[in-house]
């Protein structure tokens, strides 16, 4: 099944923030909750709930009550993505990183 560009651009676009993705690198280990996840990324606690809904809205994530605590998870195959970017990655990263459209961005946020 092939989808439109509309499609993969907003799914991509999700991906795209560097706080989301930080999330989504952490559930790629598996199951957390919200606080495991604040811990882990230094986010705050409301930027990461704010974060997880995002990325639930979307279907990106899945979320299952324990008791009073919510564990998040990957959506099945989000692994299977990462894993495809960082093979494109070991061919690619040092242009990527000297994009002068993109990797000024990526450099600018790294001074910050």
């Amino acid at each position: 099944m092939s989808f439109s560009t509309e499609v993969r651009a907003v799914f991509l676009h999700g991906l795209a923030d560097p706080s989301r993705l930080a999330l989504v690198e952490q559930l790629a280990d598996g199951s957390r909750r919200v606080s495991d996840l604040v811990d882990a990324t230094g986010l705050t606690q409301s930027n990461v709930s704010r974060h997880l809904s995002c990325l639930w809205d979307c279907g990106l994530v899945e979320r299952e009550r324990h008791g009073r605590e919510i564990h998040y998870r990957l959506v099945d195959g989000l692994d299977a993505v990462l894993s495809a970017v960082d093979s494109v990655l070991e061919r690619t990263a040092d242009r990527i990183m000297a994009c002068p459209r993109y990797g000024a961005l990526a450099a600018r946020r790294e001074a910050a």
